[in-house]
């Protein structure tokens, strides 16, 4: 689905209320939206559905909000990035989350679940901001400019923090002997 394929829907949804139209928005946008949350939580899956799922009830609410100035999917995260820090917030979340709580709703391979936990634990040694960062960088592919403006940070800004990430995760994965490919 391209961009002009998501404003059609976006146009379905707000001129003739189709909620099928809608549902193709969500079943595209879902994957990336749940896989952001899985980061920023460390892996707590039900967490992560409840926070997409209130990300895509406020985009439904606020659709008409969209002005198509950036893409959909920028729209998106950026919605995501808010209910997280949101929910940060109004849970004055200080302590980390466990890495022992994993991704449970899907059957991995041992060594892609050992993966995972120690890419959990490397990523709770960063700030949410740096997770974010790193997630829509690498992970999602993002440009730093797309990155900019989902968390309404100056690039430069961006670029900061992706450095002092990078550099903080080199750190531990260096102390943590971790080896690239095994």
């Amino acid at each position: 689905m391209s961009k002009n394929e998501d404003i059609l829907l976006i146009a379905k949804c707000l001129l003739n209320d189709d909620r099928r139209a809608y549902t193709r928005l969500v079943d595209k946008y879902h994957p990336q939206i749940k896989r952001f949350f899985l980061n920023q939580t460390l892996g707590d899956a039900m967490l992560s559905d409840d926070l997409a799922q209130e990300t895509f009830i406020k985009a439904y609410t606020s659709l008409r909000s969209f002005k198509g100035l950036s893409s959909f999917s920028t729209w998106i995260f950026r919605i995501a990035y808010n209910v997280f820090y949101d929910f940060m917030r109004s849970r004055k979340c200080s302590e980390e989350y466990s890495s022992d709580v994993l991704v449970q709703d899907y059957e991995l391979p041992s060594e892609t679940l050992t993966r995972n936990i120690d890419i959990y634990k490397a990523m709770q040694i960063l700030k949410p901001e740096e997770r974010a960062i790193i997630q829509l960088f690498y992970l999602e592919d993002l440009s730093l400019n797309k990155v900019s403006e989902i968390m309404n940070m100056p690039s430069g800004t961006v670029k900061s923090h992706l450095s002092r990430a990078r550099q903080r995760l080199n750190v531990y994965l260096d102390k943590e002997d971790y080896k690239y490919g095994e």
